[in-house]
């Protein structure tokens, strides 16, 4: 008789156990899906954010964007100060600057510091 008494606990502890699995698994997965609604909604403020720092920078280019000249003859767009300038050719897409620090016809050194005017 003892055997069949231990059975019905042992049954209901095995229960328990796998209702608390269920109840875990079913909570990571509300957990992981909540991260990926917010992984998605960042994405898409992300994007604006972006696109709105684009369209300021685009504006104060405009402003602040300087020229240079190489003595071999080739324009510079130029932008930023110091170490942090970019140099683009003249005309290139805002996406192709200059990768090295050297003109890209005639492989002069680039301007280290603050561009002052073209020669």
């Amino acid at each position: 008789m003892r055997s069949g008494m231990r059975r019905p606990s042992s049954d209901t502890a095995r229960r328990a156990g796998l209702i608390a699995v269920a109840v875990a698994l079913a909570g990571a997965l509300v957990a992981a899906r909540a991260r990926l609604a917010d992984r998605a909604s960042g994405d898409r403020l992300a994007m604006l954010a972006r696109d709105r720092v684009r369209a300021i920078r685009g504006r104060v280019q405009d402003s602040q964007d300087q020229s240079y000249r190489c003595t071999c003859g080739t324009e510079y767009r130029v932008s930023g100060t110091d170490r942090h300038r970019v140099y683009w050719p003249a005309g290139a897409h805002e996406g192709a600057p200059v990768l090295g620090d050297r003109c890209v016809q005639c492989d002069a050194p680039l301007p280290a510091g603050r561009v002052t005017g073209g020669a």
